[in-house]
């Protein structure tokens, strides 16, 4: 099955400099990125909560980000006062490269594989295809995606929840979406400090769609994802419309 998932779209940086500049905007770590590999990551503002986050490919010297379509924009407003010193440039090609998802994974062994001008990111449960050709027998099936990612313990940053978040709260840190050697980055020392010096009292959870508390963040066709108020690596109990559920925390494995 393939979905049409037009809530991506997609930022570029181009340029001599475009890894070099993201590298200091970015949690994960671009100079490890190759042309067949993929990296979960957030951009992050001074307080260290998330702006956006992002699947992010390489293509020569140039990163191709996979955002919310709804964040594109701002993300570019928010990136140009940093970027004017660098030779780099940011592009908006939402309108030139489509988002699907499919239910297949390649067995190549590949994070990326490519196919002309398609791109197909192999993810655990499920993979996206990028490309500028429209595929004709996609389908819109945002719950049925959904599922997916809840199933794999992934949600994305959305115009609602933008820079309302740390990384870690959404358990970037154990999905492989935060990078603590690096070195700086917009944001990294409140990042930093709440990883080694801090308490996470607020964490994802996967639960049902009932649950009545916490910021839910994905929601799907019978599970949802939310951060809740929770110290420890243990399930909790909360309450839901009708009593309490179990709310179990994403771990990464």
């Amino acid at each position: 099955m393939t979905y049409r998932l037009e809530q991506f779209g997609f930022l570029k940086v181009i340029g001599k400099d475009a890894i070099s500049f993201m590298q200091g905007y970015t949690t994960c770590d671009l100079n490890a990125l190759t042309g067949s590999s993929v990296q979960l990551g957030a951009i992050c503002n001074l307080q260290g909560r998330m702006l956006t986050s992002f699947l992010v490919i390489r293509e020569g010297n140039d990163l191709i980000l996979r955002m919310h379509r709804s964040l594109v924009e701002g993300t570019m407003q928010f990136l140009n006062k940093y970027i004017v010193f660098s030779k780099a440039e940011l592009q908006d090609i939402s309108d030139e490269l489509h988002c699907f998802g499919s239910t297949d994974v390649s067995d190549s062994g590949a994070e990326v594989d490519r196919d002309g001008d398609s791109i197909c990111i192999n993810l655990a449960n499920r993979s996206e295809i990028w490309q500028p050709a429209d595929i004709k027998n996609a389908v819109q099936a945002d719950v049925e995606w959904q599922d997916l990612e809840i199933a794999a313990g992934i949600a994305w940053v959305n115009d609602s929840t933008s820079e309302q978040f740390l990384p870690q709260m959404f358990a970037y840190h154990l999905l492989g979406g935060i990078n603590f050697n690096k070195g700086c980055y917009l944001g990294q020392e409140i990042v930093a400090r709440m990883q080694y010096r801090g308490e996470l009292k607020r964490r994802l959870h996967r639960t049902s769609r009932t649950v009545s508390e916490g910021d839910v963040v994905a929601s799907g066709s019978t599970d949802c994802l939310v951060i809740l108020n929770n110290t420890t690596d243990e399930p909790i109990e909360v309450a839901g419309n009708d009593g309490s559920v179990t709310a179990i925390p994403i771990r990464g494995d």
